[in-house]
């Protein structure tokens, strides 16, 4: 199991989960799902010491206050990679994570010493839109996130058929989740109109990890993120939807242990 710190960066209090042995790596998590520590992290802490941070205003994390757009969350990821020794470690992004790790390793290329980008947000395609996260009910979200309906994390959602139906103690940190997640993302929607031009400096040796099946951001932004980013490489992981660390952990965790080895 990780240990759990507290981590102050740029006068924000930060949960830190760290586990494993060997080489850093820094996990930036997607909106909730892989938020606290997964047999995705478990599997790659066989390998690696990874770094789970809870984005501000995620969990216990602080800070949401001084956060108003993307690059304040990559200025606070830059501050954050000082203060753990992990300035150069590979990054592994998912979802609203891997945005901001993609902007890191644009801005910052020598932050970044390889990237790992997984069912990311923050590029727009017109003839694919980012599904609606904020305005649909959990089964609705669930149809669009997981593959299988059956997952316990899916079957939870399917439990809950309006959002006056799901218990306080569970909708209180998602609205909070969700509120963080929309002060960045609501406009323009979960995505940076300047990264596709700016994701030719990306120095950092690159994959692209993606569910087949994914109902959120599906695979035709995996391939766009592929071609975008000089030398990036396409993993697809099949009967998976937009979160193979949650879905599939043993074939995510394999893709990305084999590409950071």
């Amino acid at each position: 199991m990780p240990e759990r710190r507290t981590l102050e960066v740029g006068g924000k209090q930060i949960r830190l989960l760290v586990g494993g042995r060997g080489p850093g790596i820094l996990y930036l998590h997607s909106a909730g799902a892989d938020l606290d520590w997964l047999d995705a992290h478990e599997r790659l802490a066989a390998r690696f010491t990874v770094y789970v941070p809870a984005h501000p205003g995620f969990a216990e994390s602080t800070g949401l206050d001084e956060v108003d757009d993307i690059l304040d969350l990559v200025l606070h990821y830059a501050d954050l990679q000082d203060a753990c020794g992990l300035r150069g470690a590979p990054v592994v992004g998912t979802s609203f994570g891997g945005w901001i790790a993609a902007e890191l390793a644009a801005l910052y290329p020598e932050r970044v010493g390889r990237l790992v980008l997984v069912d990311a947000v923050g590029l727009w395609l017109d003839a694919y839109p980012i599904a609606e996260i904020f305005g649909t009910t959990p089964p609705e979200l669930a149809q669009k996130m997981f593959h299988d309906q059956h997952h316990p994390i899916a079957a939870l959602m399917h439990a809950f058929t309006t959002i006056s139906a799901i218990p306080e103690e569970i909708a209180l940190p998602q609205m909070r989740i969700l509120e963080a997640v929309a002060k960045i993302g609501w406009n323009p929607y979960l995505h940076d109109p300047k990264l596709a031009r700016r994701l030719r400096r990306v120095t950092a040796k690159t994959l692209v990890v993606w569910g087949q099946q994914d109902g959120i951001t599906p695979l035709p932004y995996g391939e766009r993120w592929r071609d975008l980013i000089p030398g990036a490489r396409l993993e697809v992981i099949e009967r998976c939807g937009h979160l193979p660390p949650v879905e599939r952990p043993e074939e995510f965790a394999r893709a990305v242990g084999a590409f950071l080895a």
